[in-house]
């Protein structure tokens, strides 16, 4: 039987007026309730569990984030919340015996800062990550291709991506375990107008790192296994050491029956292993900020077997850029407190971006400092490191939001984080779509009926200067360089509304950027696929997008919806609203060079049965014919799905072979 409190109907009226009464006094104070408190902003560590405890109680005592009990007379409190293509032979693969040194490996970001993936090759053997499964198979030569082995992980973790490093596999996912001693959180829901206090068993996510001596690709042997608290969030790969970061809420529970704190100490567990992280590993910035979230980084030594770990209390980690020598982990924070109270409506929360470096060179995990800027990033493309700059755009607002309009911003920061120079309100009322930062320049589309395209010229750092811009229909999601003078773009078309803070998607969109001329950009070449509703992954996932220059190919997997000839025999102009049907999905290729794009042909892995439950839209949000990636070795183009593996020539895509996965 659960234990179940229950607070009257009028209670619940009460506590509401009380906390409305709390937003309005609090945020007119602007955080009075932390003026009679100092904070050093040193990195600091905990010198016992119980410090650790009680940092974390007084923590959720300033900031408190659900509702409580008071332990001296159980008198409801409700506080206010608070949010926080690279070459061949790269990242160590060499190729196999008898395998191709011409090859593609994965669409990085940074050079030499390889990130896992659901498929990997070193040229003679291809890695693939598919219903739970990793296979190795022999891919080339391609009319030869056949599966060498299987490690299937279905009934042990789920496994999100991993890393191939000469004959290792470093495979990464995530699991679930329960601690021993079962601590109870107190949850309030609503039933019956009642608000019900009951009880609820915390269970604790883990992630898991495997890694396999694959010198024998018949036969995979488990190396090292490391598991630890926490969700699995992203690695790196930097030579051969593997960075590896885990999230987890640190599970302090505040007991209302006697409000007392209870911690789940952290553990990690290496081979049969398990221990607790000691508490002198555990850093935390002294802020006013709650931090209710652990971040842990773990470096591994491929060469030693060696395994470092420190763990920071650094809040949530939303987004991740690494540079050769350090992490930043980024998230926005919004602030509550001061919210304007207009009309009688709560305005848009003050926005700021906290950065957290950690220095990982050499396989050293150590906290350099904390910093932050204005707004919100769209995702890791948002950030760069440069000469020990590190530079971020931002967008505040949102360009529907009335009451905040979105303006965007371009900040750099010295070493220390310490902001240097900015350039604020870039195309006012629109927001960043896409951004990419190339060495001394840099490119930012920002969208809300029409996509502009700015050059920014960002080589003195002290006086960054917005040089060009071209207005264009669309918008571009994610962008490419396709050399120093020309950037490639892929995302929407779209035809602006009588709105205009709004615009009608249409197909996809690919386009060639020149920038020689950095103070006037122009479109060289763009593409149109399909009609409104025409989708890929690679607008969202760079590692779905396959370009090389030298064989002047580019290739992304797409989703195309047509408008059928029925509905466009309706209007003499079909409405912008008008979406398509789904028709196909599959891989297109492309010649790319400097004249522009030239449609090759497309390849898909749809049998004929399956094309005839296509009309059910969701269908292909779960097929496993759906190609999700593209590579080549040699002349031979490899497309993958959970379905199978399709090898055809580059010169004309004629199928040479294919593998089925199950």
């Amino acid at each position: 039987m659960k234990n179940m409190t229950k607070i009257s109907k009028k209670s619940k009226d009460n506590l509401i007026v009380v906390f409305v009464t709390f937003l309005i006094v609090v945020g007119s104070l602007g955080f009075a309730v932390l003026t009679n408190k100092s904070f050093s902003y040193d990195v600091k560590t905990f010198s016992s569990y119980d410090e650790l405890l009680d940092f974390l109680g007084s923590k959720y005592q300033d900031y408190n984030n659900y509702y409580m009990y008071d332990s001296s007379d159980n008198a409801p409190r409700i506080m206010l919340p608070n949010a926080e293509s690279s070459k061949s032979g790269a990242n160590g693969n060499e190729a196999g015996d008898g395998g191709s040194d011409d090859y593609s490996t994965t669409n990085i970001q940074v050079e030499g800062v390889d990130e896992p993936d659901t498929v990997k090759t070193d040229g003679t053997y291809l890695y693939v990550l598919a219903n739970q499964t990793i296979y190795i198979i022999e891919a080339y030569p391609a009319n030869e291709a056949n599966i060498l082995s299987k490690i299937s992980f279905k009934d042990e973790a789920y496994i999100n991506n991993f890393f191939i490093n000469n004959d290792y596999l470093i495979v990464f996912g995530g699991s679930y375990s329960y601690p021993i001693l079962y601590e109870k959180v107190n949850e309030v829901t609503e039933e019956d107008g009642e608000v019900i206090v009951e009880d609820r068993p915390w269970d604790v996510s883990t992630s898991i790192i495997k890694i396999y001596d694959i010198s024998n690709k018949n036969n995979p042997v488990v190396k090292k296994e490391i598991e630890i608290d926490g969700s699995y969030f992203d690695a790196r790969m930097i030579g051969d050491y593997v960075y590896v970061i885990s999230t987890e809420y640190t599970y302090y529970i505040y007991r209302v029956e006697n409000g007392n704190g209870v911690l789940s100490v952290p553990k990690m567990k290496i081979d049969d292993n398990e221990t607790k992280i000691p508490y002198d590993d555990i850093y935390y910035v002294d802020v006013p900020e709650l931090v209710d979230t652990m971040t842990h980084v773990i470096a591994v030594n491929l060469d030693t077997m060696e395994v470092d770990e420190k763990s920071f209390l650094i809040g949530v980690s939303q987004t991740m850029y690494v540079s050769l020598k350090n992490i930043y982990l980024v998230y926005t924070k919004y602030d509550y407190f001061a919210r304007p109270l207009v009309d009688g409506e709560f305005q848009s929360n003050e926005e700021t971006t906290m950065i957290h470096k950690i220095s990982i060179e050499n396989g050293e995990i150590n906290y350099l400092t904390k910093g932050e800027v204005p707004g919100h990033v769209l995702n890791q493309f948002s950030m760069d490191e440069h000469n020990d700059y590190f530079r971020i755009a931002t967008t505040i607002g949102y360009s529907w939001d009335q009451y905040n309009p979105s303006k965007n911003n371009v900040y750099i920061l010295d070493e220390n984080l310490q902001r240097v120079s900015e350039i604020e309100n870039i195309a006012p009322g629109e927001q960043i779509y896409s951004a990419r930062f190339l060495g001394d320049k840099a490119y930012i589309v920002t969208f809300k009926n029409i996509d502009p395209f700015f050059t920014i010229d960002l080589s003195d750092a002290n006086n960054p200067k917005v040089l060009g811009y071209l207005k264009i229909p669309g918008f571009s999601t994610y962008l490419h360089p396709f050399d120093e003078n020309h950037i490639i773009g892929i995302g929407k078309d779209a035809v602006a509304s009588d709105n205009p803070s709004f615009a009608w998607y249409q197909g996809l969109k690919l386009a060639l950027f020149d920038v020689s001329d950095f103070d006037n950009p122009q479109e060289i070449d763009n593409v149109i696929i399909g009609d409104r509703g025409t989708d890929s992954s690679a607008l969202y996932d760079h590692k779905a997008f396959l370009f090389d220059k030298e064989k002047e190919i580019l290739v992304i997997p797409v989703s195309l919806y047509e408008i059928s000839q029925e509905i466009k025999d309706q209007y003499d102009e079909e409405p912008p609203n008008t979406y398509g049907e789904f028709t196909y999905q599959g891989a297109y290729v492309y010649n790319l060079n400097l004249n522009g794009f030239e449609y090759k042909d497309r390849i898909t892995h749809m049998s004929e049965e399956e094309k005839e439950k296509s009309d059910y839209w969701w269908y292909w949000y779960y097929s496993s014919s759906y190609i999700t990636r593209s590579l080549y070795i040699g002349n031979v183009l490899y497309t993958i799905s959970d379905k199978m593996v399709k090898m055809n020539t580059l010169d004309d895509l004629s199928e040479i072979n294919s593998i089925n996965l199950d």
